[in-house]
């Protein structure tokens, strides 16, 4: 069985290209080449790129896997070290890109410009599949679950997808890879805020040494005696109300992934905006997703959705 292996250059990191070994042609296939030349993003080397942001990709195929090739190749470039007395910054699994027949014109015929692309994109065949990233609120998914169904659209939520022996990071890699957008549900699921600002709304002195905690701990043995529901809300407002840890980061993947336009971040109530991430479409909702029907709507027509009416 041979074996593919893709390099990519980069235009915002031209000095690191992306690497992936060791490739089936179907894996190949399906993973990158297809994506590429439909104008939608990938995952190399488990990293999101983005196709106005691909300088160029290379591709090779091997008889042999890179677990083969790299005992040589090591061993010939510590030879070249030892000679030379130059160190060259590159990794040895760059240089299995480098063995055995380049095939990039057989997969990759014409890459195509950024100009190129844009028109592509809007006008091709966008998967049915739409992801949705979410945290706790279980209410706000499944009304936008019946909502995507109601448009003849094929909702996809991670966890109700079949595992398969993969970790969470894989499972995500090889869903995400089916889709051509993504809802992302900021739902006031956990709280934070900036230091110096609690301990302020804490009455504390921001100069004091200490932990956050320490003062929380001081402000109530100053005013409470009791601790009951209302003064745990109470004590809760002192944060800002937040997303989870994993829809932001999920979200900034999809953001990588994607083009901007194609991620939508459906926020409930005065749940906190992630901070320096601009361009990406947001949509309010107090109570339920369904006030915001007719912008998702909108949304899904501008990425060129056709939506059953």
């Amino acid at each position: 069985m041979p074996y593919y292996h893709v390099r990519v250059t980069r235009k915002s990191n031209r000095t690191h290209d992306v690497l992936e070994l060791d490739l089936s042609e179907n894996e190949l296939l399906e993973r990158i080449v297809s994506r590429f030349a439909q104008g939608l993003g990938f995952i190399c080397g488990g990293e999101p790129i983005a196709p106005n942001d691909v300088e160029c990709i290379h591709i090779n195929r091997t008889e042999e896997p890179s677990t083969v090739l790299l005992p040589e190749i090591r061993e010939k470039r510590e030879r070249e070290r030892r000679t030379s007395n130059v160190v060259v910054l590159i990794s040895d699994e760059w240089y299995v890109t480098k063995e055995g027949e380049d095939v990039t014109r057989k997969f990759i015929k014409f890459p195509p410009s950024e100009a190129e692309q844009k028109p592509k994109v809007m006008e091709m065949d966008v998967s049915k599949s739409i992801f949705i990233v979410h945290g706790s609120d279980h209410k706000s998914v499944n009304e936008l679950k019946t909502m995507l169904k109601e448009f003849g659209l094929d909702p996809l939520v991670l966890h109700e997808q079949a595992s398969g022996g993969l970790t969470l990071a894989e499972k995500l890699e090889k869903y995400a890879g089916k889709v051509g957008f993504a809802f992302v549900i900021l739902t006031p699921d956990d709280v934070g805020g900036q230091r110096d600002e609690i301990r302020k709304k804490l009455g504390a002195d921001t100069a004091e040494t200490g932990s956050v905690m320490a003062s929380i701990v001081s402000f109530l043995r100053r005013r409470i005696t009791v601790v009951g529901p209302e003064i745990i809300d109470n004590i809760l407002e002192v944060f800002e109300p937040r997303a989870r840890q994993n829809v932001i980061f999920e979200m900034g993947y999809f953001w990588g992934m994607l083009e901007r336009k194609r991620v939508c971040c459906l926020l409930k109530g005065n749940v906190e905006k992630p901070s320096d991430i601009d361009g990406i479409v947001y949509v309010p909702f107090k109570e339920s997703v369904n006030e915001a029907k007719s912008m998702i709507e909108k949304e899904l027509t501008e990425a060129k959705y056709e939506i059953k009416k």
